[in-house]
Formats: structure tokens, sequence, C-alpha cells
């Protein structure tokens, strides 16, 4: 497989310095007699040997998804949203957990997501799209809470996103 992809890469690129050296998209200019061919440039599993005549330094050609640069081919990446974790704790003062509050996440989108908290306390959500804002909301039938509801701009994961319960319902 990895063989294929790079004769079919090798395919694309032939293609597509003969375009630029025929007159179609790209065009070769500034080229000048740079490396003398037999230096290599290595990096994670590519290798580009320097030519002769070669681009020197600053000449750029874009196309679709890559860039040559001074001679040599970048694919652009582009950059896409992470997906990370929110979690946390529901515990009384005291520092007991609380079983079953219920735990609510509101998107920018107005998707709801839920969740309960289990027997010690903790609870989870996964696959939550960072540079987001959100809403997280606890709810217990037999306690409450002085910050149930908190607002958030998530970054990077979260593992903090603690409630504490201040009485207990049942208590009054």
């Amino acid at each position: 497989m990895k063989n294929l992809s790079m004769t079919v890469l090798m395919i694309i690129l032939s293609s597509l310095c003969a375009l630029a050296q025929s007159g179609g998209t790209f065009s070769l200019s500034h080229s000048v007699v740079a490396s003398g061919g037999g230096s290599d440039s290595t990096g994670g599993s590519f290798s580009v040997s320097g030519t002769v005549g070669q681009g020197h330094a600053g000449t750029r050609s874009t196309a679709a998804n890559y860039d040559l640069r001074s001679g040599f081919w970048f694919q652009n990446l582009i950059p896409t949203a992470a997906s990370v974790s929110v979690s946390g704790r529901v515990a009384t003062f005291e520092g007991r957990g609380i079983a079953n509050a219920r735990l609510t996440l509101l998107s920018p989108d107005g998707t709801i997501r839920a969740a309960n908290s289990n027997l010690f306390g903790y609870y989870r959500f996964d696959n939550v799209e960072v540079g987001q804002t959100y809403i997280l909301e606890v709810n217990s039938k037999h306690f409450s809470f002085a910050e149930p509801v908190r607002v958030f701009n998530l970054v990077d994961e979260l593992t903090d996103m603690n409630f504490v319960a201040l009485i207990h319902v049942d208590a009054l």
C-alpha cells in the first residue's frame, strides 16, 4: 500500500512538473544552480535530494493542497477541530461523591448532552469540540449547589470541572 501511494504521488508530481515547464498552471522561474545535487533533506517519512537548478530561496508556487517552496513540495495541512473530554466530580462539602447527579452540556449549536455521575460522583463527556463556548449544569434531587451552572471556553481537555453541594435538600 505504501509503495502504491508513493507511486501515485510520484506520477502526480511528475505531471505537475511537466505542466509547470510547459506553461500549465505553474511556472518555473528564478532558477539558480543551488545545492549542486546530491545533498539530502529528510523529515519524517519523506526524503528529497537537492537538484541542480532548483528555485532560489523565497520562490513559491501553489496549487490545491501543495506548495513548491525553493524546490521542495509541501502539503498544506488544514487544522481541524480537535475533540477532547470534559470531566469532573460532584461531591458534598465534606468530599463524599454524589451519585446520580444529572449533568447537561449545552453546545453553541444548541445540542444538549447529558451524563449522570457515578457512585463516586465522577462524570465525563467525551468527543467535545475545542474552540467553542459551552454551558455545563448540574442538578440533583437531594442536593443544591451554590454554582450549578458554568460557562466556559474549551481550549483543551478539562478534568477538574467539579461541583460541590452546599446543602442536602432532604434536610430542609
